[in-house]
Formats: structure tokens, C-alpha cells, sequence
């Protein structure tokens, strides 16, 4: 019987969400991470997006990339903004000063957008 904060959980099923290695590792399937919907950037041995088989310092020098890449993509827009960083498919934004909870709505459709060639984003969050 799964405890209420387990019934919250997702089940996965071996062979097909992960599999177990002999000494008891669990490795997540590449059709489990592309569930998801996004990247972790952790290098996951069977990562959808490009990172299996890089190392964690590469994955991370990777998101680091990417994240500059976008910024550069933000100023050309003249979107006034700051990254403030990425997890788990959440871009940590900081608007500009005297932006509008509207404003801010519309803003993050347009940094989602400018996103998409480079990061996975499922939510824009202000901070």
C-alpha cells in the first residue's frame, strides 16, 4: 500500500521508465526522460537532449552555454531582463522594474519563445 506522499508519485514500471544495474543503480530510459519534457542537465546516461555520455562538469558547462546563448537572444529583443537561472525545465527570470503582472504574462511567452532553440522551458518563473 503507497503512503499518501508516495500516491502523489508517479509509477514507473522497470524496463520500460528504468532499468537496474547490477550494483543496484538505477539508469532512467530515455522514452522515461523524454516524458518529462525537459532536460536536467545531468548527464543522465540515456538523456534525449544530447547530454548522455558527457561528463557532469560537461553537462553543466553545456546549460552554461546555452544559458549565455539566450541571453544574448533576450538583449538582441530589448528584453529588458536578467537569467537568474535554469532546473528542471524552470527559467528563474528577473524582470525589468515597473513591469505589470499582464506585462510579465506576455514577457514570458516571449522569452519562452526566444528559449526554445536552446532549453526545454516548461514555466518562466519571476523573481
Amino acid at each position: 500500500m503507497r503512503t499518501p506522499d508516495e500516491a502523489s508519485l508517479p509509477l514507473l514500471a522497470e524496463g520500460v521508465d528504468y532499468t537496474v544495474e547490477e550494483s543496484g543503480r538505477w539508469v532512467f530510459t530515455a522514452r522515461h526522460l523524454r516524458s518529462r519534457g525537459y532536460c536536467c542537465f545531468n548527464a543522465c546516461r540515456q538523456c534525449p537532449w544530447g547530454q548522455a555520455g558527457k561528463t557532469a562538469a560537461q553537462a553543466c558547462a553545456d546549460l552554461e552555454r546555452r544559458l549565455k546563448e539566450l541571453e544574448h537572444d533576450l538583449a538582441q529583443a530589448a528584453l529588458d531582463v536578467d537569467l537568474a537561472g535554469y532546473r528542471l525545465g524552470v527559467l528563474r527570470v528577473r524582470p525589468r522594474r515597473g513591469a505589470s503582472a499582464a506585462g510579465l504574462a506576455t514577457l514570458g511567452r516571449r522569452i519562452e519563445a526566444l528559449a526554445e532553440p536552446h532549453l526545454t522551458v516548461t514555466r518562466v518563473a519571476w523573481e
